[in-house]
């Protein structure tokens, strides 16, 4: 559960319920944001924090990265999901690999003491995302590095467009705005990184997109999850979502039609 979400609470499933969907998310988007920590300055060595780390797939391969001589610290606010990712870190032999309870805006962690911090989809479910950021920046050394990755519901689609991905952005923005959230986390990175003191920004931008395979169900296997607060939200109804998640399934076996998973800011700056 991504730390510090907002008060009508986290609408997906946590701990083991949670596991299939994150480990389709780990296949779909950690190849990129292996490809970013890289290029940004992962080496070995470096004590690293990842906030909002969830079921921890992706803080373990930076423990591979760093090595002995470094350490990550996997930091989140739902017991499920440490349980989770003490579980996967275990069955990977990982020794340097830390977990914390914590929020993502008060992690308790000492300051000034990270060479990088890292999160993915982090922000998106956080009220105050800048409060979020100046405790990040407050977390690295001199020179460290904060990278961070969203997205914006505006880069889902399919080719050729259907009325089911058209109304599941509509409803995923809808459900933010009930959260008191704001859409488009993605988009806004870069300037909330100045506002937080990062004076200089590195940015880029990853679209995963699929014509087969398992990883076009995870949109049906989020909205799934989601369903309870969407109805309670007063966004869908129950038979609506049936009705769209049919559809959704429907795509995912038509090798004919293109799916966007996601469009995925990614930015990255020293301190």
């Amino acid at each position: 559960m991504p730390s510090d979400a907002s008060e009508k609470g986290y609408v997906l499933a946590t701990g083991v319920a949670a596991e299939p969907r994150l480990l389709l998310l780990d296949e779909i988007f950690s190849p990129a944001s292996r490809e970013l920590l890289l290029a940004a300055g992962l080496t070995p060595g470096m004590r690293v924090a990842e906030l909002g780390g969830g079921a921890g797939l992706f803080a373990a391969w930076m423990a591979g990265i760093v090595g002995p001589s470094g350490s990550v610290t996997l930091v989140d606010n739902s017991e499920e999901q440490l349980q989770l990712a003490r579980k996967n870190a275990a069955a990977l032999g990982i020794s340097n690999l830390n977990f914390v309870r914590a929020g993502a805006c008060d992690t308790g962690l000492r300051r000034s003491s990270f060479d990088l911090i890292y999160c993915r989809f982090l922000l998106c479910h956080l009220p105050d995302r800048r409060m979020a950021l100046a405790e990040m920046r407050a977390l690295l050394k001199r020179g460290g590095l904060l990278v961070s990755e969203d997205y914006d519901h505006a880069g889902t689609f399919s080719e050729p467009a259907s009325d089911a991905y058209r109304r599941l952005v509509e409803i995923s923005n809808a459900v933010d705005r009930w959260r008191g959230l704001e859409p488009g986390a993605g988009l806004e990175l870069p300037r909330l990184f100045r506002e937080a003191g990062f004076a200089a920004p590195e940015v880029r931008m990853s679209q995963p997109v699929f014509l087969r395979g398992p990883c076009k169900l995870l949109w049906e296997m989020t909205l799934r999850e989601a369903a309870p607060s969407i109805v309670a939200s007063g966004v869908s109804t129950e038979q609506e979502l049936q009705s769209i998640c049919a559809e959704l399934r429907r795509i995912a076996a038509d090798d004919t039609v293109l799916v966007g998973i996601a469009r995925v800011t990614q930015v990255w700056a020293r301190i």
